[in-house]
């Protein structure tokens, strides 16, 4: 009686650690931000590193926000069902009540260009436009 319950408890805490660990990969995996450059496509098409921003201590809350406004967190934007709603134009279009902030394009000068010129912890950004929009070919 007292081996079954052993190997019972062996069993459920085994699954448990498994079902643990694997969860915590799956969180880790999506709280990761992209790697690669990414190319916000366009008129004009602008590049954008995660990586460089990160580094300069700026958090995931900086530009991604909720239906709100309210600045999203690492979790927050991990637990999205739909990670489509991360790009701006998923709320930022022609159904977006204010009219300033229809438009990708405005949205990213505005957001972008301002933060880029006030700079963060010392560090400004680029401001020439062949800074971040590539040249097409």
């Amino acid at each position: 009686m007292q081996k079954k319950r052993l190997r019972r408890t062996i069993l459920v805490t085994g699954i448990a650690a498994v079902v643990l660990w694997a969860g915590g990969s799956i969180a880790e995996n999506q709280l990761q931000a992209p790697e690669k450059e990414l190319v916000i496509e366009g008129k004009k098409p602008a590049r954008f590193l995660h990586a460089t921003h990160l580094e300069m201590g700026l958090t995931c809350g900086t530009c991604h926000h909720d239906e709100k406004g309210s600045p999203l967190t690492a979790d927050g934007i991990g637990s999205l069902q739909d990670p489509g709603k991360l790009r701006c134009v998923s709320c930022h279009n022609a159904d977006h009540p204010d009219k300033k902030l229809q438009s990708a394009k405005d949205v990213f000068h505005a957001r972008c260009k301002d933060c880029h010129k006030a700079g963060h912890n010392g560090k400004k950004g680029p401001n020439k436009c062949s800074s971040c929009h590539l040249k097409k070919k």
